[in-house]
């Protein structure tokens, strides 16, 4: 089961950056690139804390992040789109390639280009990145293109999450923080999609 972590402080940075599974080929006499695009591209965020008290919240993250070695994290993913009424979006069918059909949502409402969602499939999150703003229909019907491939056909009815989207993920087995620093330069660590 994947552990949510505690909100973070207003003045947390974050840093989300693509880690791609495809690449582009490069003739190795010339001639035109290549894009080789592949299914299990996902994200990363690196994430910087203010300096924290130690002695409550500070500690407390510090022991998730440790269990995040081993354990899934889940974290909100800053979203610095307006606030909409999206209604209770899930998946409409089955969607593959990259374009996905979402239902539930609120007729008319817009789904921005830039905006980031996440899907839950069989209990796991994959974070998507809107690529083409999509207007739900009267019916609440929306096909929303994103800025990579789905990497799991979607499941008719599993959970669309606009409105507070997440990523869930590992932190890197080779990070660490110094606890005796921890009031004075706060805390980094970065959190990988699993999948």
């Amino acid at each position: 089961m994947a552990i949510t972590l505690q909100t973070l402080p207003s003045t947390t940075t974050y840093s989300i950056r693509e880690v791609a599974a495809g690449n582009i080929l490069r003739p190795a006499f010339g001639g035109p690139l290549q894009p080789l695009t592949r299914k299990g591209d996902h994200w990363a965020v690196d994430v910087t804390i203010p300096a924290l008290d130690a002695r409550s919240y500070g500690m407390g993250l510090f022991a998730d992040l440790t269990r995040g070695k081993r354990e899934p994290l889940v974290l909100r993913v800053p979203d610095y789109m307006e606030a909409r009424p999206y209604g209770n979006p899930v998946c409409n069918g089955v969607s593959t390639g990259d374009t996905l059909s979402i239902r539930g949502l609120t007729p008319a409402v817009v789904i921005p280009k830039g905006k980031w969602m996440s899907l839950i499939l069989n209990g796991q999150r994959y974070l998507y990145l809107v690529a083409v703003e999509a207007v739900a229909n009267g019916s609440g019907i929306a096909s929303v293109q994103v800025t990579s491939l789905l990497r799991r056909p979607t499941i008719d009815g599993a959970a669309v999450e606009l409105t507070e989207p997440k990523i869930e993920g590992f932190v890197p087995a080779n990070q660490s923080a110094d606890i005796g620093t921890l009031p004075a330069v706060g805390l980094q660590f970065s959190l990988e999609e699993r999948d």
